[in-house]
């Protein structure tokens, strides 16, 4: 049996050599032999038995008597089906939002993969069971082929930050302190915010306004983390809109407070819209906030889009109601798709930053 100083060491070994195969560190596409292993680790022939056994069993090497180790480079040659799993862990509250979700599957289908779904990660890590953190420990642990995670409020749960070994994928946008811990397929909201401002000035728009959702008390407060919230950045590409135009500076506004269903009629109007009564058009972050600015601006008497242009934005389902048609920001959900399952194929750090298209709809078509 071996000792626990042993085992350790062993996967020590173990996720030394799997993140650099993950990183195409062996462009031979060969281990070195066992006694250079030995020599460079310092441990016994054992040890590093043990740990190609490890290395084996989840399919990223295969060893050929009196050659070598060799490098499993197909995914046809991976004995393991857990190498073909890719996990995708999706913000709780997403369950309304089918892309960049729906396309992302699709891709992973299409490339020979399997998608894991789990809905969690966007609330505080003290909120979830103890069921979900052992299950994506578990996960984690195992031999997938890599994880899909949203960036939004990575803060609360940075749960790559012990497993720096795994490929990984950010999405749309990373709103933490520090460096992405892996790869990121991310979302210009900056140029997003420009080209959406752009569009409402060039319709007749003077008096701009970005307006946010609620911001959370425990969010970070330093300035590395609010130059790049999609926010801020849809509120550098509004103000460089409006300077070209020789038009005022837009308004940044924040939702004060979350209301409730029987709130949302009286005290939204109240105390949201008519903080933005003058102006004649409104980029949202989010198509929800946009359809509740939609739902205000008719009650207060203001046609959408003659007296005021409303845009939203990740064109969710919540911009294609039957009662209204929002523009939006697009995610542009296939060609990030086809990004991050690459990335997830070759390894090693890339970093993606998608131009994001607009999608015109009836709340700005003057």
């Amino acid at each position: 049996m071996r000792s626990r100083k042993e085992a350790t060491k062993t996967e020590q070994i173990v996720n030394t050599l799997r993140e650099s195969i993950l990183q195409n560190q062996f462009p031979d596409g060969s281990l070195p032999s066992k006694l250079e292993l030995t020599e460079h680790f310092q441990v016994s022939h054992r040890t590093i038995d043990c740990a190609l056994k490890v290395l084996r069993t989840e399919g990223l090497i295969r060893g050929v008597r009196g050659t070598g180790i060799f490098i499993n480079r197909d995914i046809s040659d991976v004995s393991n089906l857990t190498r073909r799993l890719i996990l995708m862990l999706l913000p709780a509250d997403t369950f309304h939002e089918s892309e960049p979700y729906f396309s992302l599957r699709a891709e992973v289908f299409r490339r020979g993969f399997f998608p894991i779904n789990l809905s969690m990660l966007s609330i505080p890590q003290e909120k979830t069971s103890l069921f979900e953190r052992a299950s994506l420990t578990q996960l984690l642990r195992a031999p997938i082929r890599g994880v899909v995670y949203s960036g939004r409020s990575y803060w609360r749960a940075p749960f790559l930050d012990s497993w720096k070994n795994l490929r990984s994928v950010c999405l749309l946008h990373f709103d933490a302190e520090g460096e992405v811990p892996g790869s990121a397929v991310l979302l210009d909201f900056e140029s997003g915010g420009y080209k959406m401002a752009r569009h409402m000035i060039e319709k007749g728009c003077r008096k701009l306004a970005v307006f946010s959702g609620v911001l959370a008390p425990d969010v970070p407060k330093s300035r590395e983390y609010w130059d790049r919230h999609p926010t801020r950045c849809m509120f550098r590409g509004a103000c460089r809109a409006a300077s070209e135009a020789g038009i005022p500076v837009p308004e940044l506004c924040f939702q004060s407070r979350h209301f409730s269903e029987t709130e949302r009629e009286t005290a939204f109007l109240r105390e949201e819209f008519s903080r933005i009564r003058h102006c004649d058009g409104v980029l949202c972050t989010s198509d929800g906030l946009a359809y509740e600015m939609i739902k205000a601006a008719e009650k207060s008497g203001r046609r959408v889009p003659d007296d005021l242009m409303i845009s939203g934005a990740l064109n969710t389902v919540w911009s294609t109601l039957p009662e209204y048609k929002i523009s939006t920001i697009d995610q542009n959900p296939e060609e990030l798709s086809a990004h991050v399952v690459r990335i997830l194929e070759e390894g090693g750090i890339q970093n993606v930053v998608i131009e994001p298209n607009l999608i015109l709809r009836a709340s700005t078509a003057r």
